[in-house]
């Protein structure tokens, strides 16, 4: 993977916090930076990989015939909405 160097700025109070965590995972507060930066990037990712597989998996089970739908207002009233 490429990597490029940014320049951010962040309040002193994040900062802290951050540093804070990095101490409790033993890491420096730059790789928990990396780390988190590319974890949300992957969360937002469109569509994620679990998600397409999970799609997959519902298209078939459709096709088979074995997907079972139940009218929204049995879902409203076993939920009291």
């Amino acid at each position: 993977m490429e990597k490029v160097r940014k320049l951010i700025d962040v309040d002193t109070a994040v900062l802290k916090i951050l540093d804070e965590e990095a101490k409790k995972q033993k890491r420096s507060l730059k790789s928990l930076m990396e780390f988190t930066i590319e974890e949300t990037a992957r969360k937002l990712e469109s569509p994620s990989q679990e998600y397409k597989t999970m799609m997959d998996d519902m298209l078939k089970k459709l096709d088979e015939g074995r997907l079972e739908f139940s009218p929204i207002d049995k879902i409203k009233s076993k939920y009291g909405l």
